[in-house]
């Protein structure tokens, strides 16, 4: 059965923090979180999952400092960037 395990989460700016993912100790994807605002102006909390796979997911640039291609979308409330050398950058 394959091994899964993670880092602890890592703040990345801007309000997203991540939690890397490992299958069998390789670097498989991230679980990702950002605080959205409903239709009432209350904070929710939002949470999504990139998985290294360039024809289905996202291609990993580079591991340290993490760099990821393409950007992320949150469907909730359109929170939308990229992460480029460690650090969530806002588009």
């Amino acid at each position: 059965m394959p091994e899964c395990t993670s880092d602890p989460r890592e703040d990345i700016g801007s309000g997203v923090t991540i939690e890397r993912r490992y299958l069998d100790g390789k670097f498989e994807g991230f679980a990702y979180w950002h605080t959205c605002r409903d239709t009432s102006g209350n904070a929710v909390p939002a949470e999504g999952w990139v998985f290294f796979d360039a024809v289905r997911g996202w291609s990993l640039v580079q591991e340290k400092p993490l760099t990821v291609s393409p950007s992320l979308l949150c469907p909730r409330c359109k929170h939308h960037g990229v992460i480029s050398d460690g650090r969530w950058v806002p588009e």
